[in-house]
């Protein structure tokens, strides 16, 4: 395959090999642009009367190598990106990230973009999602964009993300090797001057041994903090100033403040350029450390996943590769293995453990028909199945997808931290200036000046503040994925902490949505398989958990659905449709048979609290199911820990009220609201919002979806309906409706982690750089406490993946 001709942008001045964005200037010549931005900002400075600043020669004209455009096509890409809906999204696996400011300069830049709807950028995984308008702006141009800005991106993919994270820690590993072993060497020959300051020392050995501590110290300097100088440089070019500016600030002003000092027959401070990069990477090790355990919830969703599968092709048998599973292929699945993607079983039966997509702990048995989830495990014999949706699109891949969205996701409480981020940095570089002056002009000599500066710089620590959020998100997220709790996005844990009423849907979410036929009688003159062969006529064209067990009943009595044309469904109240020999057949409540005309006397509530569903043919009461639903697991002990958080419990439903308010007093709920349709769920939440409350809705059919989409945090189950888990802040994996409390105690604690980090960033700052600035901290202590409060805050955030499941 041939590159295409190399252009010019006609704005940056960048060469670039893919596809150009034409335009015409004012005097009709051809222009040519790398991207919608760079075609704006001609635009933009054009129109502004300053064309004549593209006739300047000395305008800096950045050259950008081909490197992406030789690694990656567009056809390249195309594989990695996932459609959700009008957008599409693609996962960038970024190197080079080094502290919170890269996270926010690669956020501020990619949202820039034109085409681009949304980012996300995990600090702990350097792992950016993108959303972006297809037909606007391509994965290419977005690459690109990284590596202009100094980083290295590529599709990720968990192996890639691994080695990745391999080799960083190696790395880092070796160049704090070299910097500990030349650093030792070095404080030998520095307490050998310290003596001779004291002691006298003749000048010849003096000089030797300040000689042999430069050539020691730049090694640690250029070599070891390397990736301070790279990311310091980053910095500046991009115009926001990070913690590595102020690292590398402090140490090349140490290690050339020495060498005029040196060449001057001044004292040298080279041990304490060596020590500050030392130090500065222990706490990068120790960080990396506390980030690769906050990352093992998700590290385990990925290791779950396999990737091989075995294709079936006319051929024969063949290995392939999970990412190169197309939907409609046919696999092997051996005993013992994991179902590589979403599949449908085609033949054969077999026991799965699906324990992994729903916390289901027992076995259970699948036959041809039935859907199967990827991650879950073959117990028994080998099946033929067929692929659903690509690997990427799997449920354990989505799942995984959420989980990282969550880590990047910001609470509101994040903004605060991101403003004085902000100016955090160039406000210390004025002090430590001011500082440095003000010590000169008193008397205390150049040498003291600097390295009270440089103490002033090297103490306040930014990265404090910006970890304070990120790192307890990060823990959280990562905790509550290993307790079967998904969160969609960091923010959603602000929200839940606050929420103040709990609405809960009946069938499928306080029940286990698996009803029963526990009776069954008709009226007037129609005989028993007449209605009941209507009725699952029409059931069986419902997705509704009561449908499923009308058809189950019809089946177990060897009833089969005839042909049903006109088939109409109203959420929260009951179908209609035409049976081949013309006949109008209703099922549902007995508010929607009325409202469709039908004559309904009295049937007589329930004496238990089983759901009705009356049958009517022609106009006609036919006949009446009623079908008894058992709780979902753990539905008592959720109440009773939600109440004991002081949050208001309701019950809302649309079966009928009687019904409702018996299921509510059996597990301990006051307030029942039965009857109500898809509309009024939403009014009620509505209405509980105009009066300041802050509102968790958990549901799992259709007919919840606005209230789940209105609510302040939503919450749905596995195992609910598609459109219910797409409007879901929170998925529960499995049927433990503890999880639920979990989730809101996590969270409370989550914020108050938050909390305490920042107050101690505020703390740290405001008394450690009075500190500095009065001269009673060295250069080296300062790296010393600016290392340990970052620790402190990532520590501390650590302290969520402790949280335990209190069911």
């Amino acid at each position: 395959m041939t590159n295409p001709i190399l252009s010019t942008c006609s704005h940056c001045g960048i060469s670039f090999r893919w596809r150009s964005l034409a335009d015409a200037a004012a005097d009709g010549t051809a222009l040519s642009f790398c991207c919608r931005g760079c075609q704006g900002a001609y635009r933009l400075i054009c129109d502004s009367g300053l064309s004549r600043f593209y006739q300047r020669d000395d305008r800096a004209m950045p050259t950008v190598n081909d490197t992406i455009t030789s690694r990656y096509t567009e056809t390249d890409l195309l594989q990695h990106i996932v459609p959700e809906g009008e957008l599409c999204r693609i996962d960038i696996l970024i190197g080079g990230i080094s502290c919170p400011s890269c996270v926010w300069l690669l956020e501020r830049m990619l949202a820039s973009i034109s085409g681009v709807a949304g980012v996300s950028l995990s600090y702990s995984g350097g792992i950016a999602s993108l959303r972006f308008e297809p037909s606007v702006v391509t994965p290419l141009e977005i690459f690109c964009v990284i590596t202009r800005l100094g980083y290295t991106p590529r599709p990720y993919s968990p192996d890639q993300s691994q080695k990745d994270a391999k080799r960083e820690r190696d790395d880092l590993l070796l160049r704090f090797g070299t910097a500990a072993f030349l650093t030792m060497q070095l404080m030998a020959y520095s307490y050998a001057l310290y003596a001779g300051y004291f002691q006298g020392m003749a000048s010849g050995v003096k000089q030797m041994l300040q000689y042999v501590s430069l050539i020691v110290t730049t090694p640690v300097v250029f070599y070891s903090g390397w990736p301070f100088l790279a990311g310091a440089w980053r910095s500046l070019r991009t115009r926001a100033p990070g913690m590595d500016l102020l690292i590398a600030i402090g140490a090349l002003s140490a290690w050339s403040y020495s060498l005029w000092a040196l060449v001057t027959g001044e004292e040298t401070y080279f041990e304490s350029a060596a020590t500050i990069v030392t130090f500065v990477l222990i706490g990068r090790l120790l960080e990396l450390s506390v980030r690769r355990q906050a990352m093992s919830g998700i590290s385990s969703l990925y290791a779950s996943a396999p990737q091989q599968a075995t294709l079936i092709e006319e051929s024969g048998f063949s290995e392939v590769a999970v990412d190169h599973i197309k939907p409609g292929d046919l696999l092997l699945v051996r005993q013992g293995e994991r179902f590589p993607v979403d599949c449908l079983m085609l033949e054969g039966e077999t026991e799965v453990d699906q324990s992994l997509a729903t916390g289901e702990s027992l076995p259970v048995l699948l036959k041809g028909g039935d859907d199967v989830r990827s991650g879950c495990i073959n117990l028994s014999t080998p099946v033929t199945v067929q692929a659903l949706r690509p690997a990427g699109q799997s449920y354990l891949m989505r799942v995984a997808a959420l989980v990282q969205m969550a880590q990047s996701g910001k609470p509101e409480i994040q903004l605060l931290a991101d403003r004085v981020a902000g100016w955090f940095v160039p406000a210390v570089l004025l002090v430590a200036v001011l500082v440095g002056i003000s010590h000169y002009l008193s008397g205390s000599g150049s040498g003291a000046a600097v390295m009270t500066a440089l103490a002033v710089v090297l103490i306040a620590c930014p990265c404090a503040m910006g970890l304070a959020v990120p790192a307890a998100v990060l823990a959280a997220c990562s905790r509550s994925a290993a307790l079967g709790i998904i969160l969609r996005g960091g923010d959603v844990i602000e929200r839940m902490a606050q929420i103040q009423t709990a609405l809960f849907d009946k069938t499928g979410t306080i029940t286990v949505g698996q009803p029963q036929v526990e009776g069954f009688e008709t009226y007037a003159d129609f005989s028993e398989q007449a209605v009941i062969q209507a009725a699952t006529t029409l059931e069986e064209l419902s997705a509704h958990p009561l449908a499923r067990s009308i058809v189950r009943h019809a089946a177990g009595q060897g009833i089969l659905p005839e042909q049903c044309r006109d088939f109409h469904a109203i959420p929260g109240r009951g179908i209609s449709g035409l049976l081949s020999d013309g006949s109008r057949v209703l099922c549902g409540n007995a508010i929607f048979l009325r409202d469709q005309g039908c004559l309904i006397t009295d049937t007589g509530a329930p004496e238990t609290s089983a759901t009705a569903v009356l049958v009517a043919i022609d106009g006609r009461l036919a006949g009446r199911y009623l079908l008894q639903d058992q709780l979902r697991f753990g539905a008592e002990r959720m109440v009773a820990g939600l109440m004991a958080q002081v949050i208001d419990i309701q019950l809302i439903s649309g079966d009928q009220q009687a019904t409702v308010e018996r299921i509510a007093s059996e597990i301990g709920v006051a307030a029942a609201c039965g009857g109500m349709t898809p509309d009024q769920k939403l009014d009620h939440i509505q209405v509980l919002q105009k009066q300041g409350r802050s509102v968790l809705m958990v549901g799992d059919g259709v007919n919840d979806a606005p209230a789940l989409a209105a609510a302040t945090v939503s919450c749905s189950l596995t195992g609910s309906s598609d459109i219910a888990m797409e409007n879901a802040d929170i998925i529960i994996v499995g049927d433990d409706l503890t999880r639920i409390t979990d989730a809101h105690r996590l969270s409370r604690a989550t914020m108050a982690i938050i909390k305490q980090n920042l107050a101690w960033a505020f703390l740290y700052n405001l008394v450690g750089i009075p500190l500095a600035a009065s001269g009673l901290l060295t250069p080296i202590y300062a790296a010393g406490a600016m290392t340990a409060s970052s620790l402190l805050v990532s520590l501390n955030s650590l302290r969520l993946m402790r949280f335990n499941h209190h069911g």
